[in-house]
């Protein structure tokens, strides 16, 4: 099934914490398990994101606009917009927003459906 969004149109759902919120685009909800696609919008300042791995999908980030620290494997890194970060499947990280302004990424998993976990590793 051909799919078109317009993401001023798309409903968003508030994420956990008071984090920001997300719009599900796509997933399972339109039949696929091979990839899931979100937008996140961080709000400035929030809450840090849980450490957490995905053990079997990857996971790409596609920085929109803002700027935020990227926790990976350990380390701390800042991702801007116009960047794209890859983080494999297994990778221990988090995300926050720890500027003055919004951070808005596109989230891509791969495998999703049954195959996507979240599990937390703090």
């Amino acid at each position: 099934m051909l799919k078109i969004f317009d993401l001023n149109a798309c409903p968003t759902t508030p994420m956990e914490n008071g984090r920001g919120e997300t719009m599900r685009l796509i997933n399972s909800g339109l039949g696929t398990e091979k990839i899931d696609l979100h937008l996140n919008r961080l709000v400035p300042g929030g809450p840090r994101g849980r450490v957490h791995r995905h053990s079997q999908s990857d996971n790409v980030y596609i920085v929109r606009r803002g700027e935020g620290t990227l926790t990976a494997d350990g380390a701390s890194y800042t991702i801007r917009a116009d960047q794209i970060v890859f983080i494999p499947a297994g990778m221990p990280h988090s995300l926050s927003n720890l500027s003055d302004s919004v951070l808005e990424i596109f989230e891509i998993y791969a495998p999703a459906g049954r195959q996507f976990d979240f599990t937390v590793v703090e």
